[in-house]
Formats: C-alpha cells, structure tokens, sequence
C-alpha cells in the first residue's frame, strides 16, 4: 500500500465509525465515506448525475467531480471529461493520441484539474463531496488518494464508486470502516441522511 493510502486509513481510524442497521432496517450512525459498487456495464455516471441532481434541488451543497464520456467517431477511443460539481465546468483529462492508438491516457493537467476541484470543495464546505470513482492509478497508491485522504480529514460525507477488479484494494484502503452502497438512488440518499444528520435532505426539507 502506497503513503498516500496509509495515511488515508489511519485517518479514516480516527474519523470513521463502524456503521449498523436500527429496528427499521435503515443505516443508523453511517461513515462518512461510502462507494457505490457496481458493475462494468452499468451507467454509474447516470446514477451520480440524478444523484447531484437531486440533492441540488433540496437545497444540498455538493461537490467534486462527475466523469462524462465524449463519444467522436473519428476517433479510436472515448474521451473523458470531467465536470466540477460546484461550477459547472468540464475540462478534458485524457491526451488525443490519435486514430492508431490502442487507448486514451489520463492527461496529467486533467488529474491536477481534478484534484483542484475536490479542494474547492472542501475549502467551500459543501455538504457532500463527491469523488467520481477509485480505480486502477488508486488502487496502485496513486490518483486520487491524496484527494480521498484530504477530504476524509474535514470530516464531511464523502461518496465514491468501485468495481471489479479494484473492490479488493479499495476494502484494503478502508479497513471496513467505508460503507458499500448498490447503485440505487434511494440507498444513497439514505446514506446521506444518515451520515449528515445535521444537513440532510429530511431537515433541509423541514427547515424548507
């Protein structure tokens, strides 16, 4: 395991709880942080996207970032994007390496846009930041760790996804101090509620 994911744990030790279910079958004392798991062939992107969506319209502070695919069919690969949740921005985070290539590769300048966007965040004191997904450069030490591991020091909810072949690095990085949620809206609203007590969309409709 890389430093950067070391000392992501040993903050998640300090900060986490272990989370469990009431009489009700509902989370109660939630983490902070959770990973939606899912599949290769899922739209996990749609689901983050109706996600913000709908916390944005009861009033929820959200942050980070969503990936979007740009489909071109003059190319041999998909180009990424990245939107900043706050601004509504889109930058472009893969490199053009034209027809031949086999692959796109992650630019660079995109994983500090990244990141930048995440500190925003977390300087702004959102409600829920986002962190679009743990994969393959995280689950190597590398990525967005030191992203995950800031935004688990401010203490807020922080929501990212995990697939196959990563679930096992990612349950690594954790220590079963993250919660695992399907990829259903209404379970990550739950767990939203339940690890923002003070802010969630119950009080914001209440106060409302």
């Amino acid at each position: 395991m890389g430093e950067a994911s070391t000392i992501g744990l040993n903050i998640a030790k300090s900060v986490f709880h272990v989370p469990s279910v009431n009489a009700d079958g509902a989370i109660d004392h939630a983490p902070v942080l959770a990973a939606i798991h899912y599949e290769r062939s899922f739209d996990i992107k749609g689901t983050l996207r109706k996600t913000v969506k709908g916390l944005q319209e009861k009033g929820v502070m959200v942050g980070g970032v969503l990936q979007e695919s740009e489909f071109r069919s003059n190319k041999c690969c998909t180009q990424l994007n990245i939107v900043d949740i706050r601004t509504g921005k889109t930058e472009r985070i893969t490199q053009d390496r034209g027809r031949e290539s086999r692959g796109c590769k992650l630019d660079q300048r995109g994983l500090a846009a990244i990141s930048h966007c995440i500190t925003d965040a977390i300087d702004a004191d959102v409600d829920l930041v986002i962190i679009n997904k743990y994969g393959r450069a995280e689950s190597e030490g590398d990525g967005l760790l030191s992203c995950i591991a800031d935004a688990i020091s401010a203490g807020g909810p922080i929501l990212t996804t995990v697939r196959e072949p990563y679930i096992a690095a990612w349950n690594l990085y954790h220590g079963g101090l993250a919660i695992e949620l399907p990829p259903k809206i209404d379970a990550i609203l739950q767990w939203y509620d339940a690890s923002c007590p003070h802010r969630n969309v119950k009080t914001l409709l209440t106060a409302a």
